[in-house]
């Protein structure tokens, strides 16, 4: 009985043991696979912060990219942190991507590119923090607003092949203390590089020929004087779809070799056909042909400066001189435009401007304005008097009669200046690419592969 017994809490002390061994096994089982799992979920979380960094540095990039595209077609002034401003400062244009604008005739027809500053901005929720360093030395970008590190983004602009194109390249950065530059190197969490080119659409896209064109009729007063000295247009004065009157006294001068009165063109088809089509001026045939836009897409571009009640003198004068101070040089006028002072200038031959007027336009006192003139009036009529000078072109959309006293003379290189100063920039198709790099050189040096 005893043998038996003994037996007995053997086989249970066996049992006992195999259970152990069974449950440690399992157990150890359950480890290795609930470490495997954890590790995998360690490394699903590291690759989904990473991708969540990688996709918002290439946001920042992208919106780097937009920002810097909305600031070169915009023609405020601005300061140092890209508010807009008035007094003796430059749009950004001027600031990054024409930057020897007016120094010369040679330059001011090309992109001089300012490769030593990195204009961009920090943000932080609903909140920007913007930088526009001066482009004399290297400068940083947008402060941090706050001691917490931020995403943002820099703007580095180069020149192309094209002298009227830059390429434009957008650094993004995430969380970061300091400023996000290529020199700034691995001090973010991720960063991407985009970039595309950008280049100069005229305006107006194409100039016109003579110092003054008529969609119809084109009378001159006996007081005025008009003149075409320039060779490339051939000195031609008048240019209009029906007949021109110069009337008695009035002075017309042409290139050295050709009488004034052969240098006047009537009855041009091309033009009849786009007044006879449009004869209250409503569907903006004639200014189209020019501009290559409706008058309404004109008056409602970002780089043009709307002014209502523009119709007295009185008034209109200090308001254009005060949107010129800003830094406007495109107008539209759907009242018309009147304008009236003496000895003053409106526009310089390096800078001008282009006054689109919905009805007729004025010009009282001795002045000069510099550039172009549209009447989108289909019975343009200037009776003003005075001494009044325009250097570049008057174009209306039908019929003109100027009784005035005054000049009109036409300048090839103010118009010239004219398409460069006023025209946007826009994106070129298919130019955009993430496989443009900028080195950590100062200034940075820009291959694209």
């Amino acid at each position: 009985m005893a043998a038996l017994l003994g037996r007995t809490t053997l086989r249970q002390h066996q049992a006992g043991g195999a259970t152990l061994l069974m449950t440690m096994g399992l157990l150890l089982g359950m480890s290795l696979t609930l470490l495997y799992l954890n590790r995998s979920l360690v490394f699903e979380q590291r690759a989904s912060a990473n991708q969540v960094r990688a996709t918002l540095a290439l946001e920042l990039a992208e919106a780097g990219l937009e920002w810097a595209t909305g600031m070169l077609n915009t023609a405020h002034h601005i300061d140092a942190n890209c508010s807009f401003a008035g007094g003796s400062t430059v749009s950004f244009r001027r600031q990054y991507v024409q930057t020897d604008w007016g120094k010369s005739s040679a330059t001011a027809t090309d992109m001089s590119i300012a490769t030593s500053s990195y204009p961009g901005c920090k943000i932080d929720g609903n909140n920007w923090a913007c930088n526009c360093p001066d482009i004399s030395g290297i400068g940083a970008v947008a402060t941090n607003p706050g001691s917490t590190p931020l995403p943002g983004f820099s703007i580095v602009f180069s020149a192309t092949s094209d002298p009227e194109a830059v390429r434009v390249l957008a650094t993004g950065c995430t969380a970061l203390v300091g400023a996000c530059t290529p020199a700034s190197g691995g001090t973010s969490d991720a960063s991407a590089t985009v970039s595309a080119i950008l280049k100069l659409r005229r305006m107006p896209r194409a100039l016109p020929g003579a110092a003054l064109t008529c969609g119809s009729s084109c009378t001159v007063g006996a007081s005025y004087n008009i003149s075409n000295q320039d060779v490339a247009s051939g000195g031609l004065l008048v240019n209009a779809g029906s007949a021109i009157k110069l009337a008695n006294g009035a002075s017309a001068t042409s290139i050295p070799g050709q009488a004034g009165a052969s240098a006047l063109l009537g009855n041009d088809s091309s033009l009849s056909a786009l007044s006879s089509n449009d004869p209250d001026c409503s569907k903006s045939a004639v200014f189209g042909a020019f501009f290559g836009s409706t008058v309404s897409q004109y008056a409602h571009s970002p780089l043009s400066k709307s002014l209502a009640d523009c119709g007295s003198a009185s008034t209109c004068s200090a308001l254009v001189d005060a949107a010129y101070a800003e830094g406007w040089r495109s107008f539209y006028f759907p009242d018309g435009f009147a304008r009236n002072g003496s000895g003053v200038n409106l526009g310089s031959a390096e800078d001008p401007v282009t006054l689109v007027s919905g009805a007729a336009f004025n010009l009282d006192g001795n002045l000069t304005i510099y550039g172009i003139i549209f009447s989108n009036d289909a019975n343009a009529t200037d009776t003003a008097i005075g001494s009044a000078r325009i250097r570049g072109a008057l174009l209306t959309c039908a019929s003109y009669d100027d009784n005035a006293s005054g000049a009109l003379a036409y300048d090839g290189a103010v118009l010239q200046a004219l398409q460069r100063s006023t025209g946007p920039l826009v994106r070129v198709p298919g130019s955009w690419t993430d496989r443009c790099r900028a080195s950590k050189d100062q200034p940075p040096v820009i291959s694209c592969s």
